[in-house]
């Protein structure tokens, strides 16, 4: 019982969270139910006239049956004229709910926490934003349905009930047995439904996967372990289909069986009573008409009560996005202009219970060009998803320009960061849309000036459409140093004063590595940069270099300093030139 309470309550719950989406077409959700009341109700007025007129016809009493008829065929005409209206309201309703849920979906996934994202894959995001909120629209329209046709056939029940008393205590009894049958199949779907929902989440991230990765899965060879993951999750998918469809088979046979038997007793029963004068020929034959809609009434309680449970799962995985996964945190101060003073103070930071970093202090003048070197997984790149504020320092504080990052709005910091990573995402448009993604107004030939201190307009300007050449899904169709320095190109244009590259040039072979160094050397002076180097050669006329080793600041100075006094410095500049 406490159960049952407990999903009800989820229920009104989530009915209640869909409400203001509802109420942007609220006009229109009117004159859709005021529509089904009438449709509802014309429908179930027909057969009781066209039996009259039946009566009428074999009574030979043709003036009342040519009125009646003419009657019922005002009605059909008028709910053919009503039924545009309907379909366009239902249209909207449609569109506008399923795209204002989309949408609020997709702005809560960009606002996600990073830790979160990380642990959550994509296909569950993706479901979320194209199947979910298209089943609460579809949810509201089946008990709309569902609800019309009950109010329909409750005329059936008062109808026979007006024929005959025995009559009507037959239809209920039949019509409680039918909906015990529904009920126990309906909780054997919803069970698979379950499982069906989970494996397609599953697939959908593993076929996203397969999508993006395809090439390095062919160099790899792991196509068929591919495969051997997506044919298996399809095989459980339609194992649970199948025995979905197996319980909904074998309960709709037996509850067509209890429709049929009790169906049969009220006409023999009728019949009988028509023998016996207790009813007339036309009750008889409203009762033929009305046969097949006698126990359909709870078949449709029970539908909505399946497509309630539908609603259910698909409206808690989107408000699961929505409102439950946490979101990033942002300060009320606002700041135009950094300048780009940056200090850490005692900083610490933990993924989950490993300790990265274990009490940072640093500090960086505007405009200087300073490279944070140090083993892999001493902590650097966790240096620069904290400045970015991709992550929250567990404690101390980063300071810029004296400001708490943790204190500054979004559009303070990022529109006054920009990170450059090893493997910058470009987008499937042209180099053009690419660029001026982060600044709109931006003339062609502010785009050609940041293309050319970035050593990238005149290989753009080879190319046979230039600056509208498509560079296909995540820059395909460009080396690994064309995008870095398109990316490049794409910070400057930004305007910012602060400019991050995460080991930008550790992937790339040494011409490719020296044209990225180039670009970055024509605009030092002008920005405050931190480069997170892996090649220690590229980064020695920085004004200054910290070493990090093991989440501690272990030496700060120039190149030289640091190779004459720093011990860990100096191995990993003297292992790098015996490569």
């Amino acid at each position: 019982m406490k159960k049952g309470k407990k999903k009800n309550k989820k229920v009104f719950l989530y009915i209640k969270k869909c409400i203001p989406y509802f109420m942007k077409v609220k006009y229109s959700i009117i004159v859709l139910l005021v529509l089904s009341v009438f449709f509802a109700l014309t429908n179930s007025l027909f057969p009781a006239f066209i039996a009259k007129v039946l009566e009428f016809v074999t009574e030979g009493n043709l003036d009342k049956a040519l009125v009646c008829a003419t009657l019922v065929i005002s009605f059909s005409i008028l709910t053919d004229f009503l039924s545009v209206p309907f379909s366009n309201c239902y249209t909207k309703i449609q569109n506008t709910v399923s795209n204002s849920i989309k949408k609020d979906v997709i702005d809560a996934y960009f606002n996600i926490h990073n830790k979160n994202l990380i642990k959550t894959s994509s296909g569950v995001f993706l479901t979320r934003i194209t199947s979910d909120p298209d089943n609460i629209v579809r949810a509201f329209n089946a008990i709309r349905s569902n609800a019309s046709t009950i109010l329909s056939n409750l005329f059936v029940f008062l109808y026979v009930f007006y024929l005959n008393f025995y009559l009507g205590i037959i239809t209920i009894i039949g019509t409680i047995c039918v909906y015990i049958v529904e009920k126990k199949a309906m909780n054997k779907w919803t069970s698979y439904r379950k499982r069906i929902n989970k494996a397609r989440d599953k697939n959908t991230t593993v076929i996203n996967e397969a999508i993006k990765g395809v090439h390095d899965i062919k160099l790899l060879n792991i196509v068929s372990y591919f495969k051997t993951r997506i044919f298996n999750n399809f095989d459980d998918m339609y194992k649970d289909t199948i025995n979905s469809h197996k319980v909904d088979n074998n309960y709709v046979f037996l509850r067509d069986f209890v429709c049929d038997m009790f169906t049969f007793g009220v006409i023999a029963l009728s019949i009988i009573f028509l023998k016996n004068d207790i009813m007339n020929i036309s009750g008889v034959i409203a009762l033929f008409m009305y046969k097949d809609r006698l126990f359909t009434s709870v078949l449709h309680l029970a539908w909505s009560e399946r497509e309630l449970k539908e609603f259910t799962l698909s409206a808690e995985r989107i408000f699961e996005v929505i409102e439950k996964l946490p979101k990033e945190k942002y300060g009320n101060i606002h700041v135009r202009e950094l300048k780009g003073n940056i200090e850490f103070k005692n900083v610490k930071f933990s993924y989950d219970k490993d300790e990265i970093l274990k009490g940072i202090n640093f500090s960086i003048n505007e405009k200087d060009t300073v490279a944070i070197v140090g083993k892999s997984g001493s902590g650097k790149t966790t240096i620069i998803n904290l400045l970015s504020k991709l992550y929250e320092v567990n404690s101390g504080k980063i300071l810029i320009d004296g400001h708490n990052v943790n204190d500054l709005d979004k559009s303070s910091l990022r529109n006054n960061i920009a990170v450059i990573t090893q493997k910058p995402y470009l987008f499937n448009v042209s180099i053009k849309e690419n660029l001026i993604m982060t600044c709109p107004y931006a003339s062609m030939k502010q785009i050609e000036n940041v293309c050319k201190i970035c050593e990238i307009h005149d290989y753009i300007m080879s190319l046979p459409k230039q600056y509208d050449t498509l560079v296909g899904e995540g820059g395909v169709n460009l080396s690994g140093g064309e995008a870095q320095r398109i990316a490049i190109a794409r910070a400057l244009l930004m305007k910012n004063n602060i400019i991050l590259f995460d080991e930008a040039t550790s992937a790339l072979d040494n011409e490719t590595q020296a044209n990225i160094q180039k670009a970055i050397n024509n605009i030092s002076n002008e920005y405050t940069m931190i480069i997170i180097a892996h090649r220690l050669s590229t980064i020695k006329d920085c004004n200054k270099i910290i070493v990090i080793d093991d989440g501690k600041v272990v030496g700060e100075g120039t190149h030289n300093d640091l190779y004459e006094n720093n011990e860990i410095y100096r191995t990993l500049y003297e292992n790098e030139l015996s490569e």
